[in-house]
């Protein structure tokens, strides 16, 4: 029995932060059904992966949720339908055109980047309509390789991943991942580089306690800075404080962070519980946080980190229900011409992010106006101990990039 033709799925994202604050009036949020689904799956993704490493963490669901949803265009019958529910989505008429408006829309700022590609074999014809799919929709580019040669077609594929990230992300994929077999190869890649509205003063860093449970510390590089921001908070043992730290110049800030602290040091496994092991859609919850944060002058002190995360995804992937899609019952034959047999061999993520004092010239804020709640005294935002963070396009509400960091470092 001949080996089955493969097709490797590949997703990556670089995210360079440099830090600064300020608040300004949103336009009208865009959501679209793939932005809603994006941040439901956000809650699949890091439970099944974050939530379970005792170790720092950057993951892009919407790079893997883009790729996937570029796959499964070429899917037909239960793969189909498998790899919709996965991603949380429905299939309809609309799908095509909300794929492509929201990479339309997170692709207007400078700031970030997305790129698709598609790699096919020599001998592979890509269907006519799954081309025209894939370039119109996802703006995807097209490239033939030698996967019979993997030294060759990793290089290939490598350099323009390089290329597309500021060289942040290299060799995402091993040669020997790649052979005769190999029919196609799927690749995203999103890059961020956000510079904080008011920056952290590189002067003000200083070495700080950081905090790995209630008694242990490490020291690590601490920015702080005093300004208006937007904040939520739950009191009580179980609570938590989120903070909005967005990116930009005066004019627009579309990108944020949000910073989950534990109101616990060793909070931090509750808190990931508290979000990601619930019935409730994670969309909902989030957009409820955010509606409910009120404006105030906040002391902050925040580690710099730099986290890079590599993350085999078949197995996520088929705890979200999508096994068919790399078993011999698989059904790719909407991709080729001649419906050659095909099934996913690989799921890859390579992520990496850095946060660090630089930033854009000294904005001023005039924010959304619920200054009433603001308080007199500043109050103080220390992340000391293990936290979340999630980065979000504030407009469609999209989650770019989520993960945790347990032990910062710079290195």
């Amino acid at each position: 029995m001949a080996p089955p033709k493969t097709v490797v799925v590949l997703s990556l994202a670089c995210f360079l932060l440099t830090v600064s604050v300020s608040q300004v009036k949103m336009s009208e949020a865009l959501n679209t059904a793939v932005s809603a689904a994006n941040n439901d799956f956000t809650k699949d993704v890091y439970w099944d992966l974050a939530a379970n490493k005792a170790d720092n963490a950057i993951i892009s669901p919407l790079s893997l949720h883009v790729v996937l949803g570029l796959a499964s265009f070429g899917a037909a019958g239960s793969t189909a339908e498998a790899m919709m529910k996965g991603l949380r989505i429905k299939h309809s008429e609309t799908l095509l055109k909300d794929y492509k408006g929201i990479i339309d829309q997170l692709s207007k700022s400078p700031e970030l980047k997305i790129a698709n590609k598609i790699y096919f074999a020599q001998d592979v014809k890509l269907n006519p309509t799954y081309q025209t799919q894939a370039v119109d929709n996802f703006y995807s580019d097209l490239d033939k390789a030698d996967f019979s040669n993997g030294q060759v077609a990793a290089k290939q594929i490598n350099d323009w991943v390089s290329n597309h990230t500021n060289d942040k992300i290299k060799n995402l994929i091993e040669p020997s991942s790649l052979t005769a077999d190999t029919k196609l190869v799927l690749v995203n890649a999103i890059h961020f580089k956000g510079k904080w509205a008011t920056p952290f003063k590189p002067e003000f860093t200083k070495d700080g306690p950081f905090y790995l449970d209630e008694t242990n510390s490490v020291q690590v590089p601490m920015m702080r800075i005093k300004e208006s921001f937007y904040m939520y908070e739950e009191m009580g043992d179980d609570g938590f404080k989120m903070l909005e730290l967005p990116y930009g110049s005066k004019d627009e800030q579309r990108f944020s962070m949000h910073i989950f602290l534990p109101n616990k040091r060793t909070g931090l496994a509750a808190l990931e519980k508290k979000f990601f092991q619930t019935n409730e859609s994670f969309a909902e919850k989030f957009g409820n946080i955010v509606k409910s944060t009120y404006s105030s002058e906040v002391e902050v002190t925040l580690p710099k980190f730099k986290i890079e995360s590599t993350w085999d995804m078949n197995d996520l992937c088929k705890h979200l229900g999508m096994e068919v899609a790399f078993s011999d019952k698989a059904d790719f034959s909407l991709m080729t011409e001649n419906k050659m047999p095909l099934q996913i061999s690989q799921v890859i993520q390579k992520a990496f992010i850095e946060v660090n004092e630089e930033g854009t010239e000294a904005a001023a804020a005039t924010g959304i106006q619920i200054m009433l709640l603001s308080y007199i005294e500043p109050r103080t935002f220390e992340v000391n101990h293990p936290y979340m963070y999630a980065i979000v396009e504030k407009p469609t509400k999209t989650i770019l990039f989520g993960g945790k960091v347990v032990k910062p470092s710079v290195k």
